[in-house]
């Protein structure tokens, strides 16, 4: 019986950044963090759609919205050692994927990339009406498994959505590359 959940976020840990690097592309620090919050929140808690964001963003770059969607989709880049090791992980836990993410952008290249059969379960923010670092969203996560583990993981980029794991009884890892990982393949069954 696997013992373990690990949870992982998608962009920063399974595929490169695209919101923060695109944006920071054409907006200073402060600016880039004003119009993320503004246009992203909504778009990560569903009230937006995903062709709403991009028309938003290029609206408020001022930005031809076919060009921007190119340069945008180049940004998607898979990062094959995350993948290679999740394979590997699947072995000994239950894998479940948590973003913060619009409607489709998820969907769209995880069937690009085959990428589904990694996960047990996937999550996105969009569908569940609450975001990262909302400890609610964790709590469902965990709670759908209907099983009790003795270790539970979150992999994450950020810091921010790392801060309150160890009070919900989960383990948080900050990823900065897929080494700061290898310690989960030891099965300490």
């Amino acid at each position: 019986m696997k013992n373990r959940l690990i949870i992982f976020d998608c962009f920063g840990v399974i595929f490169d950044e695209v919101a923060p690097v695109f944006i920071k592309k054409y907006l200073p620090a402060e600016e880039a963090d004003i119009l993320k919050e503004k246009l992203f929140v909504p778009a990560d808690l569903g009230e937006v759609t995903y062709d709403e964001l991009l028309t938003n963003m290029a609206e408020a770059l001022k930005l031809d919205r076919e060009e921007m969607i190119k340069e945008w989709n180049a940004l998607f880049k898979l990062k094959a050692e995350t993948v290679a090791l999740i394979k590997k992980l699947q072995v000994t836990a239950d894998i479940a994927l948590l973003s913060n993410a619009p409607l489709g952008v998820i969907e769209e290249q995880f069937e690009k990339h085959a990428l589904s059969p990694l996960f047990d379960k996937i999550f996105v923010s969009c569908n569940l009406k609450m975001a990262k670092p909302d400890p609610k969203i964790y709590l469902h996560v965990v709670s759908s498994f209907n099983k009790v583990y003795e270790e539970i993981y979150m992999v994450d980029d950020n810091d921010a959505n790392l801060r309150f794991l160890p009070e919900l009884g989960i383990t948080p890892v900050h990823f900065k590359s897929v080494e700061d990982l290898f310690f989960l393949e030891e099965d300490k069954r």
